[in-house]
């Protein structure tokens, strides 16, 4: 019987995990240190291939997904990743043949390349493999560091799959000489390949067309109870604590996003799992796993509406809960389509508004969208009781402070419940990358980037300005303009202010906005409390720039008579003149 480790690499990078950013989640360990939050879902790429290898040859899996075992610690005493790779592989008691590490996310890199160098290090005579977006649209780069890092004679990775891996991996498995086989497939990369070939290297896709040919993925793989701690699911509105399990029902996209990269590892061609077979997962998903949260990770959910209606319906009938993390395209949710979702019990979506601006959104990132749909659909899921949040993205290649002004007084219109704002990352393998690239727009090295670090800079902007653009607008349209205080959904408000304070527990207008719910309320016992932590925490320097910008307040006698927002606020949200004079103080 083969032996088969699967990895997956912490999803954000070592520095920001020990480091949070004040735009980041974070929590707090027993070992009484703040850390990044990490996002434990469910490793269906590593899931899947589990499945399909199972199902066509006698083969042993293991996982180790970092995320879950890192967030499942309670002191993390590494000093490096490498370090803490080191230390969970020297616990694997039986020699693994092959050893497949999995990254989909660019802030996992360098971690990425640490799980190869310490796979290569405890196992040198196992067969490391690599798989996944990173792979995919970096393998010159990881072959490139590996030149000069070379580790017994040879490289840490043996091979990178290209695309998908399900076909790819039975394929070597199966093979009399895995590194033969792999310098001879055309969708697998190996050093040799890259750097001794007289032709350009064009490695291809090994698709499976028929999802339905892939059994019911290996969640026995994963450890259940590590993986349902996940503060990004926990925080969705109507889930509570609830176990979510991870389902894509579908692979591809047909559309030309600027700043997408998918299409890399899933093609551009749709490819489905029938009815049937979504129907036949639900009902087992409940049946063996109790699952009482769905989660749905498609890339193009909405792309046959009338599969969504009928995957709608399903859900209904089995009484569980539904996420749908992305995949939403916002032309597809008419009043209709909303209702059908709120008849399935869905009570929060995530909508891709993307950006306020209509010359941004055609121009920069091709995205055939209209402001007014992205205000219809987030007004039909107020009025229908759904929550939302929308995710806006600024900095793109191409826009300006023009843009962003216009974009961010647009933006004031969608009556969202919460809006997730990003700074513009070039992801590899995308047309934005390419573009930042060749306008020498990147100011930091891409490789590791997330979306919450702003590195282009062009003509109109540093990428400090949008650093500090993207946090002025996270705090001008989810505290200061919220909606659900607007429209005096005090409690709505307050549920989402206090998550907030879950992640940061040092957020200073997380605790002034709950003081101002709570006079909305008329608990005023709990408004002076929250008043009194809303002092405590904006002494600090960070806190004071943004409570002098927004002129909020510093006394409890003052805050007591507001009836409104401040006198000065239509002028101050309109000033893009004040915005420069902060920025370059």
């Amino acid at each position: 019987m083969k032996k088969l480790l699967l990895i997956i690499p912490m999803h954000i990078t070592f520095e920001s995990f020990l480091n949070p950013a004040h735009n980041s989640r974070n929590f707090k360990k027993k070992d009484g240190k703040v850390y990044n939050s990490l996002s434990t879902d469910l490793p269906l790429g590593a899931m899947s291939i589990s499945a399909y290898l199972k199902k066509h040859i006698d083969i042993d899996v293991q996982l180790i997904d970092f995320n879950a075992e890192i967030n499942a610690l309670d002191a993390f005493p590494f000093e490096n990743f490498y370090d803490c790779c080191i230390s969970y592989l020297e616990n694997i008691t039986t020699k693994p043949d092959f050893i497949g590490i999995s990254s989909l996310f660019s802030p996992s890199f360098y971690n990425f390349i640490d799980c190869g160098k310490a796979a290569k290090k405890i196992f040198p005579n196992s067969l490391v493999i690599g798989g996944g977006n990173i792979p995919t649209n970096s393998y010159a780069s990881i072959y490139e560091s590996a030149r000069s890092d070379v580790i017994q004679g040879g490289i840490y990775y043996d091979g990178l799959c290209f695309g998908e891996g399900e076909k790819p991996m039975l394929e070597l498995l199966k093979s009399q000489n895995p590194i033969e086989y792999m310098n001879e497939s055309a969708s697998w990369i190996t050093y040799n390949k890259l750097h001794n070939n007289p032709e350009p290297l064009m490695p291809k896709h090994n698709f499976i067309e028929n999802l339905d040919e892939i059994p019911f993925l290996d969640y026995d793989l994963c450890d259940l109870k590590k993986h349902s701690s996940n503060q990004v699911v926990s925080s969705s509105y109507g889930v509570g604590d609830k176990l979510g399990f991870h389902l894509m029902t579908s692979r591809g996209c047909p559309y030309f996003c600027t700043f997408c990269a998918s299409h890399r590892t899933h093609g551009r061609k749709m490819r489905y799992y029938s009815i049937d077979r979504v129907r036949a997962d639900l009902i087992k998903l409940k049946d063996k796993y109790n699952a009482g949260t769905i989660i749905f990770q498609d890339d193009h959910l909405m792309s046959d509406k009338q599969r969504v209606y009928s995957i709608l319906e399903i859900v209904k009938d089995l009484g569980v809960i539904s996420l749908y993390q992305n995949g939403l395209t916002l032309y597809a949710l008419d009043r209709e389509m909303l209702q059908a979702f709120y008849d399935a019990g869905v009570r929060h979506l995530t909508l891709p508004v993307e950006s306020g601006s209509e010359k941004v959104l055609k121009e920069q990132m091709k995205k055939p969208l209209k402001l007014r749909i992205s205000e219809r659909v987030a007004r039909d899921c107020r009025e229908l009781g759904i929550y939302t949040n929308s995710f806006v993205m600024i900095g793109m290649p191409g826009e300006t402070k023009e843009d962003l002004e216009q974009g961010r007084l647009n933006l004031r219109n969608v009556p969202t419940n919460w809006f997730n704002v990003a700074c513009a990352s070039p992801i590899v393998g995308s047309d934005m990358h390419n573009l930042a690239r060749q306008k020498k727009y990147i100011k930091l090295e891409t490789l590791g980037s997330d979306f919450r670090t702003a590195i282009i800079e062009t003509e109109d902007f540093s990428a400090e300005y949008i650093q500090d653009y993207q946090y002025r607008m996270n705090l001008e349209l989810n505290f200061v303009l919220n909606q659900d205080i607007k429209f005096g959904e005090y409690k709505l408000a307050l549920k989402a202010f206090k998550n907030v304070i879950r992640m940061r527990e040092d957020h200073a207008f997380a605790y002034y906005y709950s003081a101002l719910c709570f006079k909305g309320l008329g608990q005023f016992e709990d408004e002076k409390i929250y008043f009194d932590l809303y002092l405590k925490f904006s002494d600090s320097i960070f806190w004071k720039k943004w409570i002098e910008f927004f002129q909020l307040p510093t006394s409890y006698n003052d805050f007591n008579q507001l009836t409104t927002l401040p006198p000065s606020v239509n002028f101050l949200y309109s000033s893009s003149e004040r915005f420069v004079e902060l920025d370059t103080q």
